[in-house]
């Protein structure tokens, strides 16, 4: 159990390189501005993990999980038990929450397994984003077979 929650945790920092426009978070749901930037963020992590490309991914976490977890961890955790990443059909971005410091941004994954919602957790330190975590919401998952 140690394990699945380290993994989660690293995963869920893995997610954000920076970005060149300012923001500041506060708290409430996002405005359109925030919206925007957290979800290219997250587009961005997500077309490197399509290429298998988990280099470039890696770019896209925290600087905190990236002290964390190696880039092998990371492409290890992402293969194991976060596949549909990587073979998704579509993706699409609904609540979007700011906090202080922080972002949590929910993304409805679909893919061959079905569809599955991933709450992502960014954060914001020194106007830069980066993936905390990516927790998949049990509750919404689709276990069609």
């Amino acid at each position: 159990m140690k394990i699945l929650t380290f993994i989660t945790t690293l995963l869920l920092v893995s997610g954000c390189a920076s970005s060149d426009q300012e923001v500041k978070a506060k708290i409430g749901p996002c405005n359109s501005d925030e919206k925007v930037v957290v979800s290219d963020h997250i587009s961005g992590q997500i077309s490197a993990l399509e290429k298998l490309d988990f280099k470039q991914a890696y770019t896209y976490a925290s600087e905190d999980f990236q002290k964390s977890l190696t880039l092998e961890q990371f492409e290890s955790v992402i293969s194991r038990q976060y596949q549909m990443l990587i073979s998704n059909e579509e993706y699409s971005f609904t609540d979007c929450q700011s906090e202080k410091d922080y972002f949590i941004q929910d993304v409805i994954v679909q893919s061959l397994s079905g569809k599955t919602v991933l709450r992502y957790r960014l954060s914001l330190v020194d106007k830069r984003l980066g993936v905390e975590s990516a927790v998949v919401r049990a509750e919404t998952v689709d276990l069609s077979t």
